[in-house]
């Protein structure tokens, strides 16, 4: 499988002072890539040290969470897992979902089964999503919920526009 160049434009960089070309690629199943090539040393260490900037960002969100994660581990995975203590798959799947919603029972006895048994699968789901196991169980942690609210103030993606 190959890619197959579809457009390429080139415009002045925003200082003025070089080019950036601008690709877009298609391959043979018609996925798309885009990306681009900047021809101006001023501008290509501004967007080098925007993308550190952003490396550095994603680091402390996934940190933080990491951080948050070992706490609510070391406080509560005990207690969850002794929620679901001697439940049928089914009465644990109930118990889990309300019911209803994801995963649906049958997809819900075929993780517990690829897992190697529920207490594995309430394990990788609670270290997965702590902060639904934490909902479930009423649980308010200060210090999780700090680390978390820490994360949240660093956004996702950071927009880089003059």
């Amino acid at each position: 499988m190959s890619w197959e160049r579809m457009s390429e434009e080139t415009r002045a960089c925003p200082c003025g002072k070089g080019t950036v070309t601008y690709v877009m690629d298609m391959d043979d199943w018609n996925r798309t890539r885009h990306y681009q090539s900047i021809n101006c040393p001023t501008c290509k260490a501004e967007a080098d040290r925007k993308e550190r900037l952003e490396a550095e960002r994603e680091a402390k969100r996934e940190d933080l969470l990491s951080r948050a994660l070992q706490i609510a581990q070391k406080r509560y995975l005990a207690r969850w897992l002794d929620l679901f203590a001697g439940m049928s798959k089914k009465a644990a799947w109930q118990l889990y979902t309300g019911g209803e919603g994801y995963p649906a029972l049958g997809t819900f006895y075929k993780h517990v089964k690829d897992d190697g048994g529920i207490e594995r699968y309430l394990r990788r789901s609670f270290a997965h999503d702590f902060q639904r196991a934490l909902k479930q169980m009423n649980v308010k942690d200060a210090d999780t919920q700090k680390l978390l609210t820490e994360r949240e103030k660093l956004p996702a993606r950071v927009s880089y526009h003059k």
